[in-house]
């Protein structure tokens, strides 16, 4: 699934540079690396992404609390605490790609 984003120019010429000196292969794989440091280090984050996608119906509540890296019972938690219901019908396995 191909999505597009706008970045700033400095950013754009800072990742044509990483590839061009060999450092990655490929823009994607850039960005790809980027997005998983984030993710990695940004711990809340991970989190509130699990809890939306779990929220929109697209990931079951164990995957979701997989996503999250937290146990199930927390995941739970969070969710009662946001006003989350625990059951979100028609939802989509994440096959961790």
């Amino acid at each position: 699934m191909a999505s597009s984003y706008s970045i700033p120019r400095l950013y754009k010429l800072q990742i044509d540079a990483l590839v061009a000196s060999g450092y990655y292969t490929s823009k994607s794989d850039v960005v790809k690396d980027a997005l998983r440091h984030l993710f990695e280090t940004q711990e809340h984050l991970k989190q509130a992404a699990a809890v939306e996608l779990y929220r929109r119906g697209q990931l079951t509540l164990s995957k979701a609390a997989e996503l999250a890296a937290i146990p199930l019972d927390r995941f739970k938690d969070i969710l009662r605490d946001q006003g989350i219901s625990l059951t979100a019908p028609d939802q989509v396995e994440w096959d961790g790609a």
